[in-house]
């Protein structure tokens, strides 16, 4: 007879495998996560209602005073859009900022026929309560036909 085998000892993997993949397993479910919720604010970031409200404060005299040139656009979008065919109501707060200070675009628009138009686009900051109007006294911005949303 033989003696009995001595099993070699077990690697760190191999005695943790279950953690191991419970590990893998999360992390992933944590990037998609994360992927979803990047891809959620990139699509609200690049709408083209937030194009036309940060276009119109791009143009706005009294931003560029304000801000310098050029304005960024800022990461986080949020708001809500909501959209039905030709017809659409957004609202948003766009933070920007410009070589001279930073703070935020909040904006509300319509969406008609296919085309969008800003009812309202204040710019205000975290420091002031008070809001600058930048669509009063100018020209409406012309409504923007764009076939994303």
């Amino acid at each position: 007879m033989y003696p009995p085998a001595i099993d070699a000892p077990k690697s760190w993997l191999q005695r943790n495998v279950v953690l191991v993949v419970c590990v893998v397993v999360v992390v992933g479910l944590l990037g998609l996560i994360a992927a979803g919720i990047g891809w959620g604010f990139s699509m609200m970031g690049n709408s083209d209602a937030v194009r036309l409200a940060f276009d119109t404060a791009n143009a706005s005299p009294v931003m560029i005073e304000r801000l310098g040139s050029p304005l960024k656009k800022g990461w986080l979008v949020s708001g809500s859009i909501e959209i039905t065919g030709p017809s659409g109501h957004a609202e948003l707060a766009i933070p920007v900022s410009g070589p001279r200070g930073a703070g935020t675009l909040y904006a509300e628009a319509h969406k008609r026929a296919g085309l969008w138009q800003l009812d309202l686009l204040q710019f205000g900051t975290k420091d002031n309560s008070d809001r600058l109007d930048l669509l009063a006294g100018a020209a409406p911005p012309p409504a923007t036909h764009l076939d994303r949303n």
